[in-house]
């Protein structure tokens, strides 16, 4: 028998927002991030011009206490992201489960944000982005891959080869335009709420589409 796994994005697919949005608003609503991260943060995005390439960069974050911000984290899960969990994903997720498939988290948003969700879906793998801890304290920088765009088709091809998944008979699930690497790797790829470039790929190559 084959073995089969369901790879779900987190951000616009398991939940209807960003998370680490969600969870910055959280951190300056209660004065966790430092004035000076923030001005270091703010040049950086003058400086490359693009928010996308800004939003990779965590300079707000360092020098925060790893702990502390993995309690603010869990704070913002049980008061805000827990409540943007997309309807019905969890009976979606149990059956996957129930026809044997390996559950995937796999998400370019923080991993102690990520790993919340983990717990609280009981997935049975997690890839997220890994930051850099120094003497209990986050220095903003990345360890690791960064699970985005082709990257994520990459690691997704590593899980496949680590566990010998047959990604011809696996599922996978996004809803951003940079799924595509992964989506299109997959025998049953699914675009979920798709944004406008996603569900012009979708709709010209027969992807079912989830609203």
């Amino acid at each position: 028998m084959k073995k089969t796994c369901a790879i779900f994005d987190l951000d616009g697919t398991l939940i209807s927002q960003s998370s680490e949005k969600v969870f910055l608003k959280h951190l300056l609503k209660h004065g966790e991030i430092p004035i000076s991260n923030l001005f270091a943060w703010t040049s950086h995005l003058l400086k490359v011009r693009s928010y996308t390439e800004a939003k990779s960069n965590k300079i707000h974050l360092s020098g925060l206490e790893q702990r502390h911000l993995c309690g603010l984290a869990r704070d913002c899960f049980v008061n805000s992201l827990r409540d943007s969990i997309t309807p019905h994903i969890s009976t979606l997720i149990q059956t996957h489960r129930n026809e044997g498939r390996t559950v995937i988290i796999m998400s370019g948003s923080l991993s102690f944000l990520v790993e919340l969700f983990h717990e609280y879906f009981q997935t049975d793998i997690m890839v997220a982005d890994e930051l850099e801890v120094a003497n209990g304290k986050f220095t903003g920088e990345r360890v690791g891959l960064r699970p985005y765009a082709e990257n994520k088709a990459a690691l997704a091809k590593e899980l496949a080869t680590t566990h010998g998944f047959d990604l011809s008979a696996s599922y996978a699930y996004g809803n951003h335009r940079s799924d595509v690497y992964k989506l299109e790797l997959f025998g049953n790829p699914v675009a979920v709420n798709p944004d406008r470039e996603l569900r012009r790929i979708a709709t010209k190559r027969n992807w079912q589409i989830e609203l």
